[in-house]
């Protein structure tokens, strides 16, 4: 890091020390907010890590100096759950997965001790089913409950947050009916989280994640019930808010129309 950009960052930094216990964040945190969430969407949307590795980092360089700022915490928790979103399907990578999702868990634990959005919980309760996944067979019936308990709070909190009910629709998709889940569940808390999508007004800090994802989700619900003209339609959407989805065009899409075939 250049001189320049060393004196802006510990100026920058001077100023979110500021503001630390104030209840309006300050304009530093929003410009490293806004700074991560960039790097974390093209991470995301071109399906490249280094995006997301990027924005690790530098939360990682802002809580060395303010360790206790529940925003980035909460976006250190985020940023190592999508970074383990990928690479869930790679068996030689679980314990790799498993040491994300642990440190995304803690982050947003210590978030939440401050900072109570509902995402953080909803984040949580999805962090915590993909433990379940990387985990030894009966780690579900301990992280099975914890899940639904975060979920839980997360609706409490946010009764009409769009991403909560993303989230709990993601959920459904990989829980079985007989516990509650299932696709056509799924389908029904996506559907409502994109008309609650409609009139999501988020502002930075806050979360402003999920709306294209939405429909990608939703998609995949349509697939699992032998729906595919609802999903193609349903990934058109989220190609038209994210052209450069790379998850929809170059895993989802191909995978629908091999199976509608």
């Amino acid at each position: 890091m250049s001189r320049r950009l060393t004196t802006a960052f510990v100026s920058a930094l001077t100023v979110v020390i500021a503001h630390v216990g104030s209840a309006q964040p300050s304009p530093a945190t929003t410009k490293w907010v806004d700074s991560v969430t960039k790097l974390i969407d093209a991470g995301m949307s071109t399906g490249q890590p280094s995006g997301l590795d990027q924005a690790i980092a530098l939360l990682d360089r802002v809580l060395t100096v303010t360790p206790n700022d529940a925003i980035m915490l909460h976006y250190k928790g985020y940023a190592l759950y999508r970074k383990a979103n990928p690479m869930m399907e790679d068996d030689t990578k679980k314990s790799e997965v498993k040491a994300l999702l642990e440190a995304a868990d803690d982050a947003l634990e210590s978030s939440a001790k401050t900072l109570q959005w509902p995402e953080t919980h909803a984040l949580r309760a999805s962090v915590t089913g993909q433990m379940i996944a990387v985990g030894n067979p009966m780690s579900g019936m301990i992280l099975g409950p914890r899940a639904e308990n975060h979920i839980e709070k997360a609706v409490e909190l946010g009764p009409n947050n769009p991403r909560v009910w993303m989230l709990k629709g993601v959920g459904n998709m990989f829980k079985p009916k007989m516990f509650g889940g299932g696709a056509h569940k799924a389908e029904k808390e996506l559907l409502k989280a994109i008309e609650l999508f409609a009139n999501d007004r988020a502002v930075s800090p806050a979360p402003k994640w999920g709306h294209a994802e939405s429909y990608a989700w939703l998609g995949q619900a349509y697939v699992a019930q032998n729906k595919f003209a609802e999903a193609r339609a349903a990934y058109q959407k989220t190609l038209e808010i994210d052209p450069g989805n790379g998850w929809v065009t170059y895993v989802l899409l191909p995978a629908l129309e091999k199976k509608a075939r």
